[in-house]
């Protein structure tokens, strides 16, 4: 007897019907997974991109499709000088019921010779309902030939109504043709009240012939303090004529997860590989399959055989961009 799944195509229906149903919605993302079974379940959750925002839908304990997030923006002020942006937030239980709201303002100023700065203000609901200011974000950003740096200070409101810092990042981007190579160093505050160095991503990305190639290596805090290497991500991603798009991705670390003994701060592991594959099956559909290959727990220097761990449909505008691993 042939078993055939109605599931993709059930996907595909829902991605339709709500695709038309919401108006304004550009692209409509489902998911389906696999289960430790090897069978092809439903993830739950459905997010639609809009032009004014992202709304993620899920299924509630009693079937109904629930909101579980929605996002809405608005332009509240631009002009040649900068731009100002209200976007609202509202997340919801698992029964649909609205629990929490945040509010944030972006303001964008635009200074002379491609330089900026942006401040982010981030406003939350009380145990009153109103509305009282949680952390502010200002970006101090400098452009110079084919380098582009940035400070960014984070501070979160205190018991005392004030403000205190909580991190600062520095950024610098330096272009090269069509790829770029990039340094992020963030850092924490100290006891006495200075900034020291906790976490650092240095990424290099090239492009040639419809091929882009990325390596980001992370760096932690070591035993002495100093900044070690902690992970590593190397990402090839292949564009076809056809609009289809292959990724090969490899994830790098300390230690394979669930497998005792492998820790090894001298030496990264291979943790994880992964093959995505997106390809048009119409029009206005896309579909998106995640596949990935591990370590096993008897054979922790080898990956196993490649497992497909979830499919994807979109339907309608469908450039939403990745999602981190």
């Amino acid at each position: 007897m042939r078993v055939i799944s109605i599931l993709p195509a059930f996907r595909l229906f829902l991605a339709g019907f709500l695709a038309g149903l919401l108006g304004n919605a550009q692209g409509v993302y489902t998911r389906t997974e696999v289960d430790a079974s090897g069978h092809r379940v439903d993830s739950g959750s459905t997010d639609i991109v809009g032009k004014s925002g992202n709304t993620e839908l899920s299924h509630s304990i009693n079937g109904r499709i629930v909101p579980l997030e929605k996002v809405e923006e608005r332009v509240l002020h631009e002009d040649a000088s900068g731009k100002t942006v209200e976007r609202l937030i509202q997340r919801f239980d698992p029964t649909g019921t609205s629990v929490t709201s945040v509010r944030e303002v972006i303001d964008e100023q635009k200074k002379p010779g491609g330089a900026s700065v942006t401040t982010r203000t981030v406003y939350a609901g009380d145990i009153n309902g109103h509305m009282q200011v949680q952390q502010r974000t200002s970006t101090q950003t400098q452009k110079s030939g084919n380098v582009e740096s940035s400070e960014t200070v984070v501070e979160r409101s205190n018991i005392n109504g004030g403000f205190e810092p909580a991190s600062r990042q520095r950024v610098e981007k330096v272009k090269n043709g069509d790829g770029y190579q990039e340094s992020v160093t963030t850092y924490l505050p100290t006891q006495n009240g200075s900034f020291a160095p906790a976490v650092k991503l240095s990424k290099s990305v090239t492009k040639a012939n419809g091929q882009t190639t990325e390596n980001a290596a992370e760096y932690e805090i070591g035993p002495a303090g100093e900044l070690r290497l902690h992970s590593q991500k190397v990402r090839n991603t292949v564009k076809r004529p056809d609009g289809s798009e292959e990724v090969q991705l490899q994830i790098y670390g300390q230690a394979v997860a669930g497998i005792a003994g492998s820790f090894d701060s001298n030496q990264l592991k291979l943790m994880e590989q992964q093959h995505i594959e997106r390809r048009k099956t119409s029009g206005d559909t896309v579909v998106e399959t995640v596949e990935v290959q591990r370590p096993s727990v008897s054979d922790p220097s080898h990956l196993g055989p490649p497992k497909q761990i979830s499919e994807t449909f979109c339907k309608g505008k469908c450039d939403k961009p990745d999602q981190p691993e």
